[in-house]
């Protein structure tokens, strides 16, 4: 189940994003957090699972499409769907807009269809 982000749980998002190998950086991520933090058309949600939050997906919402900028799951949950869960999610929130993705998420979500 997709549950939106909160400032408060900056630290576990903070967790799950490393994961995305290009943004390890402690400064780099501190730094993404605050445009999810600052900017109101940028967008995250937890999937969470039985109390257990195990994934993470940040989207940038603008007037005729949506844009999925990161992706993540626990390493020990992955090839079980869930980022494809995560990304039905989304879709179906938005199905008004066109989704798109960025360079670096462009593959995952192309493997899914």
């Amino acid at each position: 189940m997709l549950v939106k982000y909160r400032n408060s749980q900056n630290k576990m998002a903070l967790g799950l994003l490393s994961l995305m190998l290009k943004e390890r950086e402690v400064q780099q991520l501190q730094q993404m957090m605050q445009r999810y933090e600052q900017n109101p058309h940028m967008e995250m949600y937890f999937w969470k699972e039985e109390e257990k939050y195990i994934g993470i997906i940040g989207i940038e919402v603008k007037q005729k499409e949506f844009i999925i900028r990161h992706v993540a799951v626990l390493p020990t949950y992955r090839g079980e769907g869930i980022g494809r869960a995560m990304v039905n999610e989304i879709q179906n929130s938005y199905s008004n807009l066109t989704m798109t993705a960025t360079e670096e998420t462009e593959p995952f979500v192309q493997s899914l269809y």
